[in-house]
């Protein structure tokens, strides 16, 4: 527990942790397909979703940070809603292939947040961290429905 790192509260960092816990479900159910006690095709178009969902979520963040004054320019509102756009067509593609766009988008908006000007710092380092383990988890589903019979 004390290793965790935590921005700027505890309970940010461990909700922000807990929002993890679907991607690990499609990465244990996809080790395990034994597992599944739901129709495993519903379960992975509502793996995409919940993806598509924090992508819009993250994209909303960043509109509310400008509309603060802070944190890019009006351009910002472009690239804030473009996941969520494309996040409409990934639930109509094939999964593994809605998963490496995802995933794409996800380290995509990450270096945006890390990277950008105007950021508060903890969110900044809060991403990092999100980014990291949301990347790395959905990387491990694409190898694991490669690999898993």
């Amino acid at each position: 527990m004390a290793n965790i790192p935590v921005f700027w509260s505890r309970i940010v960092t461990f909700t922000a942790l807990a929002g993890l816990l679907p991607f690990v479900a499609g990465l244990v159910l996809t080790l395990m397909p034994s597992l599944h006690l739901l129709d495993q095709i519903v379960f992975e178009r509502a793996l995409v979703g919940y993806g598509v969902l924090i992508l819009a979520f993250l994209g909303g963040v960043r509109w509310g940070l400008r509309l603060q004054g802070g944190a890019g320019s009006d351009l910002t509102f472009v690239m804030g809603i473009i996941g969520s756009v494309a996040g409409f067509f990934m639930l109509l593609m094939p999964y593994t292939l809605a998963l490496i766009i995802l995933t794409i988008g996800f380290a995509l908006q990450g270096a945006w947040d890390i990277w950008s000007v105007g950021v508060p710092q903890f969110y900044s380092q809060l991403r990092r961290l999100m980014t990291l383990l949301v990347c790395v988890v959905l990387v491990a589903i694409l190898i694991a429905r490669f690999t898993v019979s």
